[in-house]
């Protein structure tokens, strides 16, 4: 008999209980404990509300002011407020969804898959041996769950969309896509024009594609590399692996937020936005000129 086996792998998440009919995930019960988190965070960070702030509040404050600038430096102080809420939550929830893959029970509490035991086992409350990889996690990390990743990938793309709506107006913001106007020159610059747009449509479907598999990727890579090592050297995992499951935590959550402004800011962007902006380059050279001479 082995001392113990492998973890065993799954993409989908495992259901551990149902409310009323409705299915409860191991995923979708760490979501709910990952807003619990946040919620309970921000409420003790802003309860007091002192002038000089320290503790929780003063490392919510610095999050805080990190994440508005950030979004100052890439959409500017007009855009900022608006698009820093959708950003700052997204880093937020991701943050906290994968720091709780390093705390202790997360992937190894749970209950036994009876399917997974082998003949005649009749494991007690540690599982070793051929019964090892026979749990079912209650807490599985929230992100490790493909449907919540491109859920959120969905929610950054769309809104995107509607605020180039919303600010472009729907004229602009769809000849960015489909160039009729182009089209109509019957020219070899009028189809290539045609072809970026659709260049441009390809590229927005792929965001969702890459914003849900890098943060799903990541995250479920890094679960099981922790599970696997935990097994072979508990002390190699401890040292190297924990750490740096966190710098990836931090990572992929600053990622997706930056990213989303990145996509907001570019659908505000008016299709000629490039050539107004070397008009104006070429008029404030030519005043300059003027002025030399």
């Amino acid at each position: 008999m082995n001392l113990w086996r492998l973890p065993h792998v799954q993409l989908a998440p495992e259901v551990i209980f149902t409310i009323a009919g409705f299915q409860v995930t191991n995923t979708l019960f760490c979501t709910w404990i990952s807003i619990v988190v946040l919620i309970a965070l921000f409420f003790f960070a802003t309860r007091r509300g002192d002038m000089i702030p320290r503790g929780l509040q003063n490392a919510m404050e610095v999050i805080v002011e990190f994440l508005l600038n950030l979004a100052e430096n890439i959409t500017g102080k007009k855009n900022a407020r608006k698009f820093f809420p959708l950003a700052a939550t997204f880093f937020c929830f991701i943050l906290v969804s994968n720091l709780l893959d390093v705390i202790p029970g997360v992937d190894s509490i749970g209950s036994i898959n009876p399917e997974e035991l082998p003949k005649g086992a009749h494991p007690g409350i540690l599982l070793w041996g051929d019964a090892s990889n026979a749990l079912i996690p209650w807490i599985r990390p929230a992100t490790t769950d493909l449907n919540l990743t491109i859920a959120m990938a969905l929610i950054a793309v769309i809104t995107a969309q509607c605020v180039g709506f919303a600010t472009l107006g729907f004229k602009e913001h769809t000849m960015k896509y489909i160039n009729l106007r182009s089209l109509l020159k019957f020219s070899g610059t009028g189809f290539i024009e045609v072809f970026v747009g659709l260049l441009e449509i390809v590229s927005e479907l792929s965001r969702v594609l890459s914003l849900a598999f890098r943060l799903f990727g990541n995250i479920f890579a890094g679960s099981i590399v922790l599970a696997v090592f935990a097994f072979l050297l508990p002390a190699v995992a401890n040292v190297i692996f924990i750490p740096f499951e966190l710098f990836v935590a931090a990572v992929q959550a600053f990622v997706f937020a930056l990213l989303t402004l990145i996509y907001l800011q570019l659908a505000v962007t008016g299709h000629g936005h490039d050539e107004e902006h070397g008009e104006e380059v070429d008029l404030s050279q030519t005043s300059a000129a003027g002025s030399h001479a």
